[in-house]
């Protein structure tokens, strides 16, 4: 049964130095007219500036990347970009001039913060601050949390990237942050345990390779539903808590929780590993009971929802990764999968939890893995006429999953876009992918998809 649903729109991104304004356009066989002799009179401007430059001048050089952009963005691939170059600029800034490396010692935010409360006592709280904006800074969240005890479905919680956890109780109308004080508003992951809806965990900075990536300084934790939260002292000044990207929480514990983790990303002086992490004592301690280094990043982590036993991660250049015993021990199921290029997002059926979806980066588009027998087996599911590319050339930045709460054959699948993709059947590969919503302003970057389900029985996304 079809029912209506509300687009909530929880992520925004922030463009940093583009080099050319590029009308947007997810499909390029959709381009129209205007969009065709716009993009041909830019490159004649830019061919004759370029004529005109001194060969292996800095204007040269600029011209020639804008050409090259304008020349990706037909042929839908990646625009160019300089990251590494902008986290050494970042990096050069905090070196003394006398000196070749930073020297911030470790824990210097938290000591800071520290100093600034003490002198809370001497300002002058006769002032009156309003907010005269800007109001439209684009921003974004890669996980919502929905309280299980509202009946209407409509108190949420949600981690900003660059601004903290924040909470609604009247779904979405009216926001109220809930970590001023945090030394680190760079919030990428979110949990609430399951068996104590008091308890909540919050995992700092972000994993992932764009050029405004905000790396963080571990995890913390709230006992009192997020009005209130302390870091956990055994992930402060730990880089292997970086940047936390995904918890998980017990059903039966709120002591029990894993974490999957990066480090490395434009960090110059660390070493590029990523780990699953494992807690059995509410976070005082930790096992590390996967990790890799070099490359691949772990940063999904799911549970079977009907067995803690069974657990599954992905990430970028990885794949897919199981585990049988809680967590405790993990092997690669790419029984199938062929083509590893960049990030993997994983879904469960809530049907059948054997039934596991996959919205991958392949070598030239977006690819949806199938499998109906609990990962042991993957197959590439495919579209009569051709295969629609969900996730735009950026699956590595914005890719998220998730099922149909109803109908083990409809998953919903989000990139700059959001799309539902609906399977021949069970056991089958064929596919149609229809567009759910189609926009450019704002921008339209899905990072996160929640089903929400009140009590009264429907849902929506």
């Amino acid at each position: 049964m079809n029912r209506p649903i509300l687009l909530t729109v929880v992520a925004a991104v922030l463009t940093v130095g583009l080099l050319v304004s590029l009308p947007s356009v997810t499909d390029k066989t959709d381009l129209n007219d205007e969009d065709t002799n716009w993009a041909g009179q830019e490159i004649t401007r830019l061919e004759n500036a370029l004529r005109h430059a001194t060969p292996g001048s800095d204007r040269a050089f600029k011209l020639q990347m804008k050409l090259d952009r304008i020349a990706a963005w037909q042929n839908d691939q990646p625009q160019p970009g300089f990251p590494d170059e902008f986290a050494q600029v970042l990096y050069d800034m905090r070196v003394p001039s006398d000196r070749t490396a930073p020297e911030y010692e470790p824990g210097y935010r938290f000591r800071e913060l520290d100093k600034a409360r003490s002198n809370v006592r001497y300002a002058d709280k006769s002032l009156t601050w309003v907010s005269r904006g800007p109001g439209n800074v684009a921003g974004r969240a890669r996980v919502i949390v929905v309280d299980p005890i509202d009946p209407d479905g409509d108190t949420w919680y949600i981690a900003a990237v660059g601004g903290g956890v924040w909470k609604t109780d009247d779904a979405g109308t009216t926001w109220r942050a809930l970590t001023e004080d945090m030394p680190t508003l760079a919030i990428q992951s979110l949990a609430m345990a399951p068996s104590d809806n008091d308890v909540m965990y919050a995992g700092t900075g972000e994993s992932y390779f764009n050029i405004d990536t905000q790396n963080g300084n571990g995890i913390f934790k709230s006992t009192d539903r997020g009005e209130t939260w302390a870091p956990l002292a055994s992930t402060i000044n730990d880089a292997r808590f970086n940047n936390v990207a995904r918890i998980i929480i017990s059903p039966n514990s709120p002591d029990t929780l894993l974490v999957t983790t990066t480090v490395g990303r434009y960090k110059q002086t660390l070493t590029d590993e990523t780990h699953i992490f494992r807690s059995v004592d509410g976070g005082a301690s930790w096992t590390s009971v996967f990790s890799e280094t070099g490359g691949p990043r772990i940063t999904q982590i799911i549970a079977d929802p009907t067995d803690w036993d069974i657990q599954y991660a992905a990430g970028d250049q990885t794949g897919i990764l199981k585990s049988t015993d809680r967590g405790l021990t993990w092997n690669y199921i790419n029984n199938g999968i062929t083509q590893f290029p960049g990030r993997f997002e994983l879904a469960i059926s809530p049907v059948n939890t054997d039934y596991l979806f996959a919205s991958a980066e392949g070598n030239s588009t977006a690819q949806l893995w199938v499998s109906w027998d609990g990962g042991a087996n993957w197959n590439q599911s495919s579209e009569s006429g051709g295969d629609v590319n969900w996730l735009g050339a950026q699956g590595w930045y914005d890719n998220t999953i998730i099922c149909h709460p109803t109908d083990p054959l409809i998953v919903y699948v989000g990139g700059p876009e959001l799309y539902g993709i609906t399977l021949d059947g069970i056991g089958m590969t064929g596919r149609d992918t229809q567009a759910l919503a189609s926009y450019w302003f704002p921008h339209p970057d899905h990072h996160v998809l929640q089903i929400v389900q009140p009590s009264g029985g429907d849902w929506y996304l």
